[in-house]
């Protein structure tokens, strides 16, 4: 190891915020002293002074975190913090430029969850076509009394006669495009970071968002909660969709208006709506979503697998190691020269 927090011979100290899972725990123990207290254990964030306190106080060299806020007042006051670690792609909640002021090396785990949302997805697009809840609860109310109700009472369509929009294809909306393809619908897609050719090496048809909303049976919103993104599937886009058509939203809250998209539900334009993501978590008690008809409600589980946490344990400790080791980071979020 030749980073300089090494050449004091001492092993060095991590502090996971995070939940951490597989073998790589193993791997991160046998070269470090590793504090575990992951924040979906204590179910609170840690207030930033008090972190800046507790690194110093126990000269912790590196901070792993998914949730936590890190500020400017926490880096200043962990003058020990040479790594830190962020266990989602997202990194908004973090000071990146007091982090490069002070030296921070500062990693993420893109498309750690890209699998288990894309899974998601088609979960869901699924249980849109063919009615299974409302199927599955009518049999366990005991309302299942004429062999034949289900037959008739359930029917509902087939997934590979859909024309599906993908919007944003980034690694979840190419996960999504990958598990729909073997299902034979025609996949349209809709990204101005992606050209057309990469979209049909995907399997996909580039198309502009006003022409996928006109033509997809289903659309899938996977295009991150940017500010120009916020509202982009408002009252306007919904109309443009064919009627009858259905939606999923499993990523990039407030990119749909839900207070339009109830009503889309209620005036029976659209046949059905599945969504993990709000404008709010939780979603409060007097949204329209909640009494809307053919809705599909999830408290954000998108990508609350086991396997998650496994990968982004696997890609945070693999970065960290790179970090001992003085070899550029793989995910590193902004410009870092190893020492």
């Amino acid at each position: 190891m030749t980073n300089a927090q090494n050449r004091t011979g001492r092993r060095p100290r991590v502090l996971s915020l995070v939940e951490l899972g597989g073998p790589s725990v193993d791997r991160l123990r046998r070269v470090a002293d590793l504090t575990l207290r992951p924040w979906t254990e204590s179910q609170e964030l840690v207030d930033p002074l008090e972190l800046a306190a507790e690194i110093e106080e126990h000269g912790f060299g590196a901070l792993f975190i998914e949730a936590d806020f890190i500020f400017e007042e926490t880096i200043v006051g962990a003058p020990t913090l040479r790594f830190l670690g962020i266990c989602r792609a997202d990194h908004g909640h973090v000071d990146l430029d007091a982090a490069a002021a002070a030296g921070i090396a500062v990693a993420n785990t893109p498309g750690r969850n890209s699998h288990a949302v894309a899974e998601l997805t088609l979960t869901l697009m699924l249980n849109l076509v063919r009615p299974v809840i409302e199927a599955s609860t009518f049999v366990a109310a005991g309302d299942w009394a004429d062999p034949t109700a289900g037959y008739f009472g359930f029917r509902g369509t087939e997934l590979g006669g859909q024309t599906v929009g993908i919007i944003g294809l980034g690694a979840i909306g190419r996960r999504t495009a990958a598990l729909l393809r073997p299902f034979g619908c025609r996949i349209l897609a809709s990204d101005p970071a992606v050209s057309a050719e990469e979209m049909q090496a995907l399997g996909c048809t580039a198309a502009t968002l006003d022409e996928l909303l006109a033509a997809a049976t289903l659309v899938a919103v996977h295009c991150p909660a940017l500010p120009e993104t916020q509202g982009l599937i408002d009252a306007a886009a919904l109309a443009r969709m064919p009627a009858g058509a259905r939606l999923v939203a499993t990523t990039g809250e407030s990119v749909v208006d839900t207070a339009a998209l109830a009503a889309a539900l209620e005036a029976g334009h659209l046949a059905g709506a599945a969504l993990d993501v709000f404008e709010t978590h939780p979603v409060p008690p007097d949204h329209p979503l909640l009494s809307a008809p053919n809705v599909i409600l999830l408290p954000h589980i998108g990508g609350a697998t086991d396997v998650t946490v496994v990968r982004h344990t696997d890609m945070i400790v693999d970065d960290y190691l790179r970090f001992l080791s003085g070899e550029p980071l793989l995910n590193s979020v902004q410009p870092y020269v190893p020492s």
